[in-house]
């Protein structure tokens, strides 16, 4: 081990992934438990996409509307309404694509749009998907 180097991390040459002369990066002893966190985030959009036929984009959207929705004052929790360029700006993503999949939401009555923007109409579903990502 090198001095100064935390005994929680271990450092492995990038040159076996076929970079040339890569930097050691350390990886925490920590990693099985962030594994887990993935593998729960991959549980999450796989069975998005069997129960209510969502496709990886939709649910990730459906989070990000969530996100921007909420808020919490003084133990009390505010919903309002959030923009299609929110949405967007927030993940990345094309405007047009942002407004293509909210409708698909819309459709399957997780979100209302209208001229004000979207609203969360399935909270329920959002609560208990935020839940299985955060165990």
């Amino acid at each position: 081990m090198k001095r100064g180097q935390p005994p929680s991390a271990i450092e492995i040459p990038l040159s076996h992934l076929g970079g040339v002369d890569p930097p050691n990066y350390r990886l925490s002893m920590q990693l099985p438990q962030m594994r887990e966190s993935v593998a729960q985030l991959l549980k999450l959009f796989s069975s998005a996409r069997k129960r209510p036929g969502l496709a990886p984009d939709e649910v990730l959207i459906f989070f990000a509307i969530g996100y921007l929705s909420l808020s919490v004052s003084e133990g009390v929790v505010f919903m309002r309404s959030v923009r299609l360029a929110d949405v967007a700006t927030l993940l990345g993503m094309a405007k047009e694509s942002v407004r293509r999949k909210t409708l698909r939401l819309a459709d399957v009555d997780y979100v209302s749009t209208s001229r004000d923007g979207i609203l969360m109409k399935r909270l329920d579903i959002w609560c208990r998907m935020f839940e299985r990502v955060s165990i």
